[in-house]
């Protein structure tokens, strides 16, 4: 057993609640990515509005909180400041019924009446008392579970950024940044490594524009649209002056790469994929996959939507070329911390 199921296991003993109910089910899934190596994004807008529900329940307000006090309470826990409402809204609720196919009551956000026409929420007491169990008890499982699931990440990651800061070689740094090309190293990890490189990469290319007669030459310059939980459509960089959106990935699923090409009208997309295929076996794989239930035209439109494709081989070249000069070894490293602090919330 690992140790992400592990201390959601012992706090379901310690609170008598059932391994097969919907609750400990979902907590124990949305959880995985405790684990050090974890690919799974640590998705916390569901897990943080479950906690603020039971967390009322448990201070013996039943009858609910508004949304902005119950926003007010997500935005102020780890990583929580950029939040937004969604999962109080329905994406808590939306998960919950695809994923068990349950009846509304058993939906953990309920609709709350304080009485003065406020939007208003509460948790679902027939999902805390499902099978039997004691709904108070189900409640500080909800709240210790999610409290030990937070700061074993937020050990994983001060770690992670612990030893970067204190790397003071060139061969320390450049091998901390091999660990993001690793098939189980973490998500967000590979993404702000990715970006480093290609920031590092792009930042080295002069482009001269021509617009109404006036000349401007400047270089070209890589920047990210957010954090990887960010609501930006699809985009994780973008490439000024040209305008080159890029997307982070480690899947080769074509369904996900058309729904992004969907989501922006069809633009073109540049992909950064964690995959040590060669760019041109990245493009044969998925149009020769996505030809088994879709029109050849049809993939053809959509692989024609490909602009640039970066994989670990490209990646790693470049790695190979930073790792040439003590500067921008060090720029890397820069690079690196700021986005580290900024994805995890710690320049909030």
């Amino acid at each position: 057993m690992t140790i992400g199921s592990l201390f959601v296991q012992e706090e379901a003993a310690r609170y008598n609640v059932h391994n097969n109910s919907i609750i400990h089910q979902y907590i124990t899934r949305k959880t995985k990515a405790s684990e050090r190596d974890s690919k799974a994004r640590r998705s916390l807008g569901n897990l943080y509005a479950l906690y603020v529900l039971c967390q009322d329940y448990l201070n013996g307000n039943e009858t609910g909180s508004t949304f902005t006090d119950l926003m007010g309470r997500m935005k102020s826990m780890p990583f929580g400041a950029k939040l937004q409402n969604h999962p109080l809204d329905n994406r808590l609720n939306d998960e919950v019924r695809r994923q068990y196919g349950v009846a509304d009551d058993l939906l953990p956000v309920q609709p709350a009446d304080l009485g003065d026409g406020r939007k208003a929420r509460k948790i679902s007491v027939a999902l805390l008392s499902e099978n039997g169990m004691n709904p108070k008890e189900t409640a500080a499982y909800v709240v210790a579970s999610i409290e030990k699931y937070i700061q074993i990440i937020d050990d994983n990651q001060t770690a992670y950024l612990n030893e970067i800061e204190i790397a003071d070689s060139d061969k320390e740094i450049v091998d901390l940044v091999k660990q993001a090309f690793e098939y189980t190293s973490d998500a967000r990890l590979f993404e702000i490594i990715s970006f480093a490189l290609l920031h590092l990469h792009y930042g080295q290319t002069d482009v001269t524009l021509v617009f109404n007669g006036v000349t401007k030459t400047e270089k070209l310059c890589l920047y990210r649209t957010g954090r990887t939980n960010a609501n930006d459509g699809g985009i994780d960089f973008v490439l000024k002056p040209l305008g080159k959106f890029f997307q982070v990935t480690e899947t080769l699923d074509f369904k996900k790469y058309f729904l992004d090409f969907d989501k922006i009208n069809r633009f073109q997309l540049s992909f950064v994929i964690k995959t040590d295929l060669t760019s041109d076996e990245v493009r044969d794989q998925i149009s020769s996959t996505a030809q088994k239930s879709l029109s050849p035209d049809l993939v053809q439109r959509y692989v024609g939507l490909f602009d640039d494709i970066y994989t670990l081989n490209e990646l790693r070249c470049i790695l190979d070329w930073v790792q040439k000069s003590h500067e921008l070894i060090a720029q890397l490293k820069e690079i690196i911390i700021n986005c580290f602090k900024l994805e995890y919330g710690l320049l909030d």
